[in-house]
This record gives C-alpha cells, sequence and structure tokens, in this order.
C-alpha cells in the first residue's frame, strides 16, 4: 500500500500569464512565443515556483521509468509539466496567413519526480514499463496543442529555429564587437 502523498506544484489562475493555458483533464500548462521569450519564459517559472526542471528524459535520472511511462503520467494528469511552443507567422501557397509551431521545450519539476521514485519504491514492484510501440511512448501529444487540432491556420515545424539560432549569434558577436570597440576607446 503506497503511503506518500503526492505533492504537486501548487498553480493558481494568478499564474496563468507564465504558465499558460492547462489542456483538458491534465497537469500539462501551455504556453506560445517567440524564442528570446522562451528564456523569459523558463526563467520565471523558476523564480513563480522556486523548484528544479529537467525535460521528459531527464525524469529517468530520478524515477526507474521509460519515457513512455512519463509520457502516460503526464497525459493521465499525474505529473505536472509546462511547456512552451515557439510561434512564427507565415504566409501560405496561397497568400494565408498561418502559425508555425516548433517542437516545445518542456519542464517537468523535480520535485514531482523524486515523488514519484518514492511512490514506486513504497510499492516494491517493478519499475513501470510502457510497450514501446503503445501511442504514448510517441510524445506527439506534448508537441501538438490539442486546441489546434484540425486547425489549418497552424503548421507545426521546426524550420525557423536555425534562423533565429543563427540571428541571435549575430546580435550577440555585434554586441561583443561594440563592446570591445568601447574597451578599446576607453584605455
Amino acid at each position: 500500500m503506497t503511503t506518500t502523498t503526492f505533492e504537486y506544484l501548487k498553480v493558481t489562475g494568478d499564474m496563468k500569464g507564465v504558465v499558460g493555458k492547462c489542456d483538458k483533464n491534465t497537469r500539462i500548462y501551455r504556453r506560445e512565443g517567440s524564442y528570446s521569450e522562451a528564456g523569459k519564459w523558463f526563467n520565471q517559472l523558476d523564480e513563480l515556483f522556486n523548484v528544479q526542471f529537467v525535460s521528459p528524459g531527464g525524469v529517468a535520472m530520478f524515477v526507474p521509468a521509460s519515457r513512455a511511462a512519463v509520457h502516460k503520467r503526464m497525459k493521465e494528469g499525474r505529473l505536472t509539466a509546462f511547456c512552451f511552443h515557439v510561434v512564427h507567422k507565415e504566409k501560405t501557397f496561397f497568400g494565408n496567413v498561418r502559425k508555425a509551431k516548433a517542437n516545445p521545450f518542456v519542464c517537468i519539476p523535480v520535485s514531482e519526480c523524486k515523488a514519484w521514485a518514492k511512490e514506486l519504491e513504497e510499492k516494491r514492484g517493478p519499475a513501470e514499463t510502457i510497450d514501446p510501440r503503445d501511442a504514448d511512448a510517441s510524445g506527439e501529444f506534448l508537441e501538438k496543442d490539442p486546441e489546434d487540432r484540425g486547425n489549418r491556420k497552424v503548421r507545426y515545424t521546426n524550420k525557423y529555429a536555425d534562423r533565429d539560432a543563427e540571428e541571435w549569434i549575430r546580435r550577440d558577436m555585434q554586441e561583443a564587437k561594440k563592446e570591445k570597440a568601447q574597451k578599446k576607446k576607453e584605455r
């Protein structure tokens, strides 16, 4: 018999601006924005909850469970996940504007991972294993926002990731050059 009381992160209504909307019957919260907003979002999560986070693949560092088991637990609403979808506007062949969404950045609280590990330990059973052919193993549910299902004005793509990264690098290099020139002037 499990005696562990599972402590979920407390998410209140006033946090919606940071965490985003919750998927129905889960603890998956989704927010959208640009790549530059993604870093700010992560810092805001850190400040808001004051806990550490890992990706779905990183859960295995704390819980003897497969990635498929992590996905299954998230879909069942038994594990909190914060997702940030990077979006861009793009024109279709016919000139319509639609949203282009990249795969999300996903953050899972380490505190919940540790509680899950303790729960499994108390069960004294084997690690939760899932058949990889199971639908939960794919992780597609994380990548696609349920609200976008059937919406032709949204397309999922990572096409813009390289372009945005190049822009960041270019901007950082320009700033570094300016700082170097400024230091030379000051000498």
